[in-house]
């Protein structure tokens, strides 16, 4: 029994030698994780757009309507690219969208594809409260995109329901391409997939990699997404919040 505090101290230091070797064996220092990047140690993620770009963009969304309301109307960006459709190496990937002040009216999501006459998703959001940045994930909602389809995703604030063309409407087009390999992104941090994901040219995952690691850099790789995609409100938003 007097021997029972060695036994234990000897199995202690022999599961933290065999996590050390794992570490090692994935190229991590030890008593480190994949996520525990010092701030600062990666360089900001720059978007190379993809050779073969599909047609289509981003259309923003600022009123045109004739609706008459007391306070101004809010302004919507998608974060995606401005003259190309933007790629991703998922089938459920995550979107991101700007409003410029708390939305008083319905707010609809929409994905639709081409040669389809109804939209594949067309769903009714939560309204944002606030001025900020919002996550939509169309696997919530049991779409999975098909590979090489330019698929069309707008974010819509309803004025007037009876006539679309007086709502705010803002669009962007999203291509799937599970073809691109990113390296081992999995295997590092959010700031440096994004970095990966940028440099590969898949816009929406590197965004999304940024997004998380917003609590890690003060969102400094996804306003160097932004500033890049030359989204004008989003980007006065991130700088000045």
């Amino acid at each position: 029994m007097k021997h029972q505090p060695v036994i234990a101290v000897i199995l202690a230091l022999a599961v933290a030698v065999a996590g050390t070797a794992a570490a090692v064996a994935q190229g991590l220092p030890p008593a480190q994780s994949p996520t525990d990047e010092p701030a600062g140690a990666a360089p900001p993620p720059v978007y190379k757009p993809p050779m073969r770009g599909a047609p289509g963009g981003r259309v923003g969304g600022a009123s045109r309507s004739a609706v008459r309301v007391s306070t101004p109307l809010p302004v919507i960006e998608l974060v995606a690219p401005s003259d190309h459709a933007g790629l991703s190496a998922t089938a459920t990937p995550t979107l991101l969208f700007f409003v410029s002040q708390p939305v008083a009216w319905p707010t609809k999501f929409t994905i639709s594809a081409p040669m389809q006459p109804a939209p594949i998703l067309e769903i009714t959001i939560p309204s944002p409260r606030a001025a900020g940045i919002y996550t939509l994930r169309p696997g919530d909602y049991g779409v999975h995109l098909h590979p090489d389809v330019a698929y069309t995703w707008s974010v819509s604030i309803v004025l007037d329901a009876r006539a679309w063309s007086r709502n705010i409407v803002a669009t962007a087009t999203i291509v799937f391409d599970p073809t691109i390999n990113a390296g081992a992104a999995p295997f590092v941090s959010p700031r440096r997939r994004a970095a990966l994901f940028a440099d590969a040219g898949l816009w929406y995952d590197a965004v999304a990699a940024a997004a998380d690691a917003q609590h890690l850099d003060r969102r400094a790789a996804l306003d160097a997404l932004i500033r890049q995609a030359d989204l004008s409100e989003a980007s006065h938003y991130v700088q000045d919040d």
